[in-house]
């Protein structure tokens, strides 16, 4: 794929990341594997929506899709109507529960919890790479993440638990197993936050993005861990559907039609 990628030896590896356990026998490095700070993104986001005339209403749970016959005509927000001749429905794992949505285009996704840490990394130990690392004995693939404000990310388990946003004591454990087998160093490191999100996972995994049987209704949900990766390229792809009325060739393997509902 072009992509630049080093076999190295478990040597050269802790040559580049000297924190890296000594039982790391090989490694690969990535040079062009690189991170986005969610949070960072998101606050990003908002103030260019908003400099390009855009308008945010948070906290505002949409109450009814709005449909006449086989068009969509907007949202009910409590006694409020937004009206609008497109909806996108990006609602993460609860694209399928909103209210007035009917069979032939609700999504199937579901909610995937994942679980993650933060730690605060210390004068006498820093990464200075990101580390992914795959546990076989669980299958648990975890990753830790240093960023720009010394705080070091663990992540994230997988789990089918339904809506249930728990952190708990078992997803911990194994994210701190997993993250010390590879980089023992991070056992003295303060805890300095745990969070659960819901991560929306389709029937096959894939996003579900593009047009629907309902006339001005456009999907983009079902990332799964893959949101911030995807973000750039879905919102051009779904502006092209809402702009020039065509779905890309990148996006139509993508569909919902795809699920035959």
């Amino acid at each position: 794929m072009g992509l630049s990628v080093t076999y190295l030896s478990g040597d050269e590896a802790r040559e580049r990341e000297p924190h890296l356990s000594a039982q790391v026998s090989a490694a690969v490095w990535c040079p062009g594997d690189h991170q986005v700070d969610n949070r960072r993104l998101v606050v990003a986001l908002k103030k260019g929506l908003m400099a390009s005339g855009g308008e945010v209403f948070e906290e505002m749970g949409v109450d009814e899709l709005l449909i006449d016959g086989t068009r969509v005509r907007g949202v009910r927000v409590g006694e409020e109507i937004f009206e609008g001749d497109t909806v996108v429905l990006a609602s993460g794992c609860w694209s399928r529960v909103i209210p007035g949505l009917p069979d032939c285009a609700r999504p199937p996704v579901r909610p995937v919890r994942g679980q993650i840490m933060r730690l605060a990394m210390t004068e006498d130990f820093a990464l200075n790479t990101m580390v992914w690392y795959s546990r076989v004995a669980t299958s648990t693939v975890a990753y830790l993440v240093p960023k720009d404000n010394g705080h070091l990310v663990l992540g994230a388990t997988s789990e089918e638990m339904g809506f249930d946003e728990d952190v708990t004591a078992g997803g911990l454990f194994e994210l701190l197993r997993a993250a010390w087998e590879v980089v023992p160093g991070v056992y003295d490191l303060p805890l300095v936050e745990s969070a659960a999100g819901l991560r929306p996972g389709s029937r096959d995994d894939a996003p579900i993005l593009g047009e629907t049987p309902i006339e001005g209704l456009i999907m983009a949900t079902g990332h799964y861990r893959k949101g911030i990766l995807l973000t750039p390229l879905t919102a051009l792809s779904i502006a092209e559907v809402i702009l020039e009325r065509r779905t890309p060739a990148l996006i139509r393997p993508f569909g919902i039609d795809r699920f035959g509902l």
